[in-house]
């Protein structure tokens, strides 16, 4: 969300790195960004309002509202939104944002291009299938395909969301802390690069 960017301050590399890329996805897996205009804004917006999503997200706000939030994030630098699929059904909203441009960023030693990302799977069945863990590996390596430069990729899950870091955790990302965000309390995880 927009409440979360750093603006200020900025060091030249972060500048210099420019907006987070779309990751590269092999089958099962696609992915393409989210557009403000047709029917994305009324997808996100049912996710949003989802029992499972509504805690951890505070964004079930009408299609319009996402619309505008779509917009304003393709028009910024800061984060990118982005539908994954599973063999060709929607499976997560995602949004992919370059860390130093983020709270999250202030928390740990981030590299100009360390790569973050936010999720939220939609659809409650297809939850707990162990989809969710090979997504977000997906989406880890997938990251480090799309911009070379990138050794580390961010989860900051909600603490209170155990579901979610235990995703992450089973995925290979290795937990770094609790951290204030200012708008949460999350545990930050860190997927890291192998290789030089």
């Amino acid at each position: 969300m927009s409440t979360r960017e750093v603006t200020a301050g900025l060091a030249a590399a972060v500048v210099a790195a420019g907006p987070p890329p779309a990751p590269v996805l092999g089958p099962p897996w696609t992915v393409r960004g989210l557009r403000p205009a047709g029917p994305d804004p009324a997808l996100v917006s049912r996710w949003m309002g989802e029992p499972h999503v509504v805690p951890f997200w505070q964004a079930a706000w009408p299609a319009e509202q996402w619309a505008g939030e779509l917009a304003g994030q393709l028009a910024g630098v800061h984060s990118r939104p982005y539908l994954v699929s599973h063999d060709g059904a929607p499976l997560a909203y995602v949004e992919v944002y370059r860390t130093p441009r983020d709270v999250v960023g202030r928390c740990y030693a981030a590299d100009p291009y360390d790569l973050g990302v936010h999720l939220a799977i939609g659809e409650r069945e297809r939850t707990g299938k162990g989809l969710g863990r090979a997504m977000v590996r997906a989406l880890a390596e997938g990251l480090f395909r799309a911009d070379p430069r990138c050794r580390r990729v961010l989860a900051d899950p909600d603490e209170r969301h155990v579901v979610a870091r235990r995703m992450f955790a089973a995925a290979g990302f290795r937990p770094i802390g609790i951290h204030e965000l200012g708008h949460k309390r999350a545990e930050l995880l860190s997927y890291e690069k192998e290789g030089p």
